[in-house]
């Protein structure tokens, strides 16, 4: 199988200015919505693995840069590059030869109980190796009312959560897809457990509510650790609960994939 690729012009200070990994860019928490069992320190904004997923198998050669960003509306795809990238500027503006190594596209949102039951499909796009999606490397934020630009809502809380939402992960989660040479796609589902309904109040004109679906990039992937804000992985989906996916198109910045 042939890899996707995209070469893009990537601005290293700005990136490293942005710290578009997180609202406040702290680790994330395990738990719902907190967490009590992280497996062990990690870069700011990467996911501790613990019991989690990522590459099996062979690896994919130097690999220097990750990124893992939304590419449309319901796409989620991580990317890597390698070390050695191209001067084209001045200031250490560099072009980079990013490789799509995962692709997940996803159908649905539709609410069970307390659950939300997330489903769609995975791809792994690299010809060498497999990968492992675990129903713990996806989370949903959910606006907490407060206001990060007051500094006493901005203060970091004690168990490293997100500033200005509450995180919910799935509840007694396990591997939800398997990726290898021989079926590199699959379809999966995994419920985040404990999400409060959504409320009409919260609603803003394109019918979005502020809330995130992100997929946690792995805090090593191939021998490269991750490192944001240089490694670029907000990994977010705006998201509306239903038997289909919303349609409102993805923001320019995918940071904030929907405004």
């Amino acid at each position: 199988m042939k890899s996707a690729k995209a070469a893009v012009l990537v601005l290293v200070p700005l990136l490293a200015a942005a710290g578009c990994v997180d609202p406040n860019g702290e680790p994330e928490p395990e738990g719902s919505p907190s967490s009590a069992d992280a497996a062990g320190p990690a870069a700011p904004g990467v996911a501790d693995r613990g019991d989690r997923g990522g590459p099996i198998g062979g690896g994919t050669g130097d690999v220097g840069a990750v990124k893992t960003e939304a590419t449309g509306n319901d796409t989620v795809e991580l990317f890597t590059a390698p070390s050695a990238g191209e001067q084209v500027g001045e200031g250490g503006s560099m072009a980079l030869d990013w490789t799509s190594r995962l692709s997940i596209t996803f159908t649905s949102a539709e609410r069970d109980g307390d659950d939300v039951v997330f489903s769609g499909k995975a791809t792994y796009l690299h010809d060498e190796g497999g990968y492992l999606l675990h129903g713990k490397d996806f989370s949903v934020l959910v606006p907490d009312g407060s206001n990060p630009q007051d500094p006493e809502d901005a203060e970091e809380p004690e168990d490293g959560a997100t500033v200005g939402y509450e995180t919910y992960t799935a509840a007694d989660a396990g591997p939800v897809a398997e990726l290898t040479q021989e079926e590199p796609s699959a379809e999966f589902s995994v419920a985040i457990a404990g999400v409060p309904p959504e409320e009409d109040s919260e609603r803003h004109q394109d019918g979005m509510t502020g809330r995130y679906l992100r997929y946690e990039t792995p805090q090593e992937l191939w021998g490269h650790e991750v490192n944001p804000p240089q490694d670029y992985i907000p990994g977010r989906l705006c998201y509306v609960e239903g038997a289909g996916w919303h349609d409102v198109p993805l923001f320019e910045y995918t940071d904030v994939p929907c405004g």
